[in-house]
């Protein structure tokens, strides 16, 4: 029995130093790791109020400080656009779609896209020509040269014998306004 209680205080002792020891080994590396966040910077002088407790004298009127601190003036990044477009544009524009409130009412020629428009006929009266053109929805209008038609406020170029040419004025990626030509055509077969 006298071997086991010198075994256990043999292993209670180990285990005594082994905790002396890692407490050791953690406070010698707090005291580094404090020291190695230190910067060799002095630290900024006293002030006046400081130093007249220091020396137990007192100061009325405060002295001017001899080291004078420059501040570095930053500059930012300033971009030129250079007859380049605005980064922050998209470069692809939605179709625009009818607003309640934008004054097109629904079931009007400005109430659909310009690409939605099929030619159904043209008819001549007098020397001049109108069209009339069907919407997906299977409505149907009469257009004259002049009228206005679609979402972007695109108007009726010219109407022969066999097409249509409708202008619209759109923006681009740069912000000026591009006019787009949109033919409208009869296919091989239907009526001429």
């Amino acid at each position: 029995m006298n071997c086991k209680k010198r075994e256990r205080q043999r292993d209670s002792g180990k285990k005594r130093a082994m905790k002396f020891f890692i407490i050791f080994q953690s406070a010698v590396f707090l005291v580094l790791f404090s020291f190695y966040g230190c910067s060799g910077k002095p630290s900024s002088p006293p002030t006046v109020a400081q130093s007249a407790t220091n020396t137990g004298a007192r100061n009325t009127a405060p002295q001017p400080e001899t080291a004078i601190e420059e501040t570095s003036v930053q500059e930012g990044y300033i971009y030129q656009q250079r007859k380049r477009r605005d980064p922050f544009i998209p470069l692809i524009v939605p179709k625009k779609n009818v607003k309640k409130g934008s004054g097109a009412k629904s079931g009007t020629l400005e109430s659909y896209d310009i690409t939605d428009f099929k030619l159904a006929a043209i008819a001549k009266k007098g020397k001049e020509y109108f069209a009339l053109l069907t919407t997906p929805d299977n409505r149907s209008f009469t257009v004259n040269k002049g009228n206005i038609i679609g979402l972007n406020k695109g108007k009726v170029k010219e109407i022969t014998k066999n097409r249509i040419v409708l202008v619209e004025y759109s923006r681009d990626f740069m912000g000026k306004l591009k006019p787009r030509e949109i033919i409208l055509e009869f296919h091989k077969g239907e009526v001429q």
